[in-house]
């Protein structure tokens, strides 16, 4: 007669788990951690970065290349690199009016000159001046030379005469953005949509300003304030 060998006994409730059983349970549970992990980090980026376009980019501001080598936060041959940069895009890429009254329009008094002398490709035409440039706090930072133009559109100034609101005045970048500058503070915080924007071509402008072709993206300045582009409020 044949002996049958007695059945394994049930391992015991909470016992560990030994061989291969338990090396399978570990590699399981490793998956499923680096998954769980893997998704936190990714809902993390994607929290943090709801509008990357909205990220705060620090920038230089100045009036004069003289201001940009005075101060010393970035040495004399990038302050001489940048203002060369900006000169060249504003021949350009600056935006052309089709009358010196259009482009007082948004530039204000004394914000204009006759376009020929900066380019033969502007005669006829009228150009905002050039009364600032924008500049990266470091190389590093690779953010793009641009020139700035005055910003003093009618509308602000009519409202600012009435009492009914403030002219913030400023500065406006040929793409449309508003640069809110506090005289004498070099250092502004631009969003980076605006920031790292710029003109690729001349726009010609018959009448009303930047705003004739829609809103601009508001950002602020050294005060903090935060206020409307091209499109006037």
């Amino acid at each position: 007669m044949t002996e049958t060998a007695p059945a394994p006994a049930p391992a015991a409730v909470g016992a560990p788990e030994t061989g291969f059983a338990a090396a399978r349970r570990s590699k399981r549970s490793a998956a499923v951690s680096l998954v769980l992990v893997a998704g936190a980090g990714a809902a993390a980026l994607t929290l943090g970065g709801l509008d990357p376009s909205q990220r705060e980019e620090e920038a230089l501001v100045y009036g004069t290349l003289g201001a940009c080598i005075a101060q010393q936060l970035r040495s004399a041959e990038a302050c001489i690199a940048a203002y060369k940069t900006a000169q060249e895009a504003y021949a350009a890429t600056a935006p052309r009016y089709e009358t010196e009254a259009d482009c007082q329009r948004h530039h204000g008094t004394g914000g204009c000159t006759p376009g020929g002398p900066v380019t033969e490709a502007a005669r006829g035409r009228y150009l905002p001046v050039m009364a600032a440039f924008l500049m990266g706090r470091s190389d590093a930072q690779d953010l793009p030379v641009q020139p700035l133009y005055p910003h003093a559109p009618e509308e602000e100034r009519d409202a600012a005469e009435a009492g009914t609101a403030g002219h913030g005045g400023g500065y406006c970048t040929g793409t449309g953005g508003r640069v809110a500058y506090a005289g004498g503070v070099s250092r502004v915080h631009v969003p980076a949509s605006v920031a790292r924007t710029t003109s690729t071509t001349p726009r010609t402008i018959s009448r009303g300003g930047f705003g004739g072709t829609g809103r601009a993206t508001a950002f602020s300045g050294g005060s903090g304030g935060r206020t409307g582009g091209f499109g006037g409020g």
